[in-house]
Parts: C-alpha cells; sequence; structure tokens
C-alpha cells in the first residue's frame, strides 16, 4: 500500500487563455441558505456538451455543475453554460479518449462507468468538491508504472485546485479499473474501485491541505455512507460475504451481520444516516450506517420495489413506487407520511425524477410536481420540466445531445 501526497497549490488549470479565474472574479458557491425551487423554466438556457444521453457524471454545487471524465474534471458556470475551469490529470488518464461531447454512445457508457461522480465536502474550512480518475501512475524510484488513481480537490466556489493525490491500489491489477463510487464522510472520501466492472475494494482518502492515503482494503466493497460509517459487503474466507459497516477514519470494522444461505441483499444507500436492504421477500427494512440495527421492520409497508431518495441537504428520506405507494421516514427511521398506491386524490401514482432538501420532484399521469418530503402534500403543481437533477439555483435535463440547464422561477 504506498500513496503520494500532493500539497495545495491554489492553482486551477483554465481551458482559455486569459489564465485561471480568482474568487474575485468569480464566485459560483451559492448560498446554502437558499431554498429549493418549486418551478423552472421550460426553455433550456443551454445545454452542456456532456455526451450522448445517459447519466453522465456531473455534480451540482451552487451556481456550478461539474463534471468527470477520462482525463479529469470540469467545472461550468450553470448562468452561462460556460466552461471555467478543466482540470487535467497530472498522470497520464488510463482511458485515451475524446472530449466528452465527442464521444460515440459506447464510448460514454464505458467511461461513465470507470470515472466517479464529484461529490460536495469541505476542505480547510471552504466548499470544495473532489472527484476520482483511473491514470497510469508514473515510475516512482524502484516501483514500475502501473495502473491506479488520481484523486482531485478543488475549490468549489471558483474552481482553483487544491490539491491533486495519486493513489496506488494493492497490487499490480490487471484488469481495467473503475471508481465505482465516491462517498463524502466527516474529514475523509471513501472509493469503491473496480476491476473489469467487477467490484475489487476500497480505500480512503483524508480530507486535509496535506492529503493521506487513509486505509486500504480488497474483499470489501461500500455501497454508501454516512458520517464516519461506510456500509458494504466483506468477503468472509469460506467465499461467502457479510453486510458490513466499516469506520470511513481508519478502516476498522464497526459491525458485521451474515448473509443467509440461499439469500441475495441488495443495498442502497442515500446519503442518510439508514440504508434500504432487500432480501429475497417482497419486503424491505431501513438498517442504520452506523450500528447495523434496524429501524424499520417488515410489517412497515416498505416494499422491495420501492426506490428510497435523499435530496442534498435534506431531512427526509422518501421511499416510492407506482406498485406499493409511497412512505416517507426520518434520520431515526421514523415514519412521517404514508400514501397508498392508487389514483385517488390521496393516493400516490408517480415517480420521483430528482430531488434537493426536502422537496421531491415527481412526475404523474399529468406531468411533473413538487411533493414536500416532510408531510408529503403537493407544494407545486407544474414544474415546468421533469428534472434529472436540482439544485437551488437550476435543474438539468439529460438528452440525445448534452445536458440541458434550465434556470430557476423565482
Amino acid at each position: 500500500m504506498a500513496s503520494c501526497t500532493g500539497g495545495s497549490t491554489g492553482e486551477g488549470d483554465s481551458p482559455a487563455a486569459t489564465g485561471s479565474p480568482t474568487r474575485k472574479a468569480l464566485d459560483l458557491s451559492g448560498d446554502p441558505r437558499a431554498a429549493a425551487p418549486l418551478a423552472f423554466d421550460s426553455k433550456a438556457a443551454h445545454v452542456l456538451p456532456t455526451g450522448p444521453k445517459g447519466f453522465p457524471p456531473l455534480a451540482l454545487y451552487g451556481r456550478a455543475a461539474w463534471l468527470t471524465h477520462a482525463s479529469g474534471v470540469t467545472m461550468y458556470n450553470l448562468a452561462t453554460g460556460k466552461a471555467v475551469t478543466d482540470i487535467k490529470t497530472q498522470n497520464k488518464p488510463t482511458y485515451d479518449l475524446p472530449a466528452p461531447d465527442d464521444l460515440s454512445t459506447k464510448q460514454a457508457e464505458m467511461i461513465r462507468s470507470r470515472v466517479s461522480f464529484p461529490v460536495p465536502v469541505r476542505i480547510g474550512g471552504v466548499p470544495a468538491v473532489v472527484t476520482v480518475v483511473p491514470v497510469q501512475l508514473t515510475k516512482r524510484g524502484s516501483r514500475s508504472a502501473q495502473a491506479g488513481f488520481e484523486v482531485i480537490a478543488a475549490r468549489a466556489d471558483n474552481g482553483k485546485l487544491i490539491w491533486r493525490l495519486p493513489v496506488d491500489i494493492y497490487g499490480d491489477p490487471a484488469g481495467k479499473l473503475g471508481a465505482l463510487l465516491l462517498e463524502p464522510g466527516d474529514g475523509a472520501v471513501t472509493v469503491t474501485w473496480t476491476e473489469d466492472d467487477y467490484m475489487t475494494g476500497t480505500f480512503a482518502v483524508s480530507l486535509d491541505d496535506e492529503p493521506r492515503l487513509l486505509w486500504q482494503r480488497a474483499g470489501f466493497w461500500m455501497i454508501g455512507g454516512s458520517g464516519d460509517a461506510v456500509l458494504g459487503f466483506r468477503e468472509e474466507p469460506d467465499d461467502e460475504y457479510s453486510l458490513a459497516g466499516v469506520a470511513a477514519s481508519d478502516g476498522r470494522d464497526l459491525w458485521a451481520k451474515g448473509v443467509p444461505a440461499g439469500t441475495t441483499w441488495a443495498v442502497k444507500s442515500n446519503d442518510t444516516p439508514l440504508a434500504k436492504l432487500d432480501d429475497d421477500s417482497e419486503q424491505a427494512r431501513l438498517v442504520e450506517i452506523a450500528t447495523g440495527d434496524f429501524v424499520l421492520s417488515k410489517r412497515s409497508g416498505l416494499a422491495k420495489r420501492m426506490t428510497c431518495h435523499h435530496g442534498e441537504g435534506g431531512t427526509v428520506l422518501l421511499c416510492a413506487s407506482k406498485q406499493d405507494g409511497a412512505l416517507a421516514v426520518d434520520k431515526t427511521g421514523k415514519i412521517l407520511w404514508r400514501r397508498a398506491a392508487g389514483d385517488g386524490p390521496d393516493d400516490w401514482n408517480a415517480t420521483v425524477e430528482a430531488e434537493f432538501k426536502d422537496l421531491f420532484y415527481v412526475k404523474g399521469k399529468d406531468g411533473a410536481f413538487v411533493v414536500d418530503g416532510r408531510t408529503g402534500r403537493t407544494v407545486g403543481a407544474d414544474a415546468g420540466i421533469v428534472p434529472d437533477r436540482v439544485n437551488a439555483y437550476a435543474a438539468l435535463v439529460y438528452t440525445d445531445t448534452g445536458t440541458a440547464v434550465h434556470l430557476t422561477e423565482r
């Protein structure tokens, strides 16, 4: 296990010859207290060049959108659609691909499964964004060059580079590497990697001005996390698996639950202290990530077909499907409200498309509307569009030609 630490440089890579932006000239961080919007302009302000339709590895943060790609990460101004910063990896990218808007559909599908979605964090007290890109690590000393990752951190307000950290994972990977999941936590980010698209292991990096590799484990595959705890599957010596909680700060086990023979467990986490656990029955449960305790029984009405959603900065976990209705819980697992499936005025017959804070943007037979997750009430009858991603300033819609930006209506 080895890594090389890159210190804070305060330098960014700008796509234009005019040099890197500065905080005085540009601040795209936005107001974290800004209310979630109820509607968006139905006409797109511009289209970001993210490539063919699908789920590009994009994150919204303040007044900016961040896109991870094969050679680094690009920050876009939501108001103008223009690229503000394009930060390239220092190490040679693993995948020699054209710019995102020039990718074929096959190339886009491949790279989107092997670079991480950017995530918002705080580094040294300032808002930042972190992402992970597969690279060919440079030969150092007696070590030969080999496949690894480069973790990139940049300021969320102006796109300036904070640091890069090359990460050398166990052994010499024979397969094509990918960063499957990047999970922020208390002072660390945790990354699960893949080889040839199979989950292989997990590592964690500190969120300091001088970053370092905290730990790495082959045979542990993270599903999600909350605070200093991450949740995943742990490979056992007898070729069986356990559901396990691990400390993000040092990689130690917090708890483990055996998976019953003949049972397939699927776990989905949504940036809350709770994760949805599906087994071989039609029902499901919620498990507390930090302790492994079940906080919602199978008799609660939580169904296997339900998908659970949690908005950035929100307090509610909303689980819903057209067939089974909807229920919302707080961070302790307490049920706040339920709506049965059906076509009546108080029933649920919609799919959740996007979420931000405690507002959920859902699509029903009459179009898109907005539901307050705390009460279950409809608070917006027409969102203007059916969004794929939302924050306080804009909504994104994935199209065949890129990602359309629809600004909020106030």
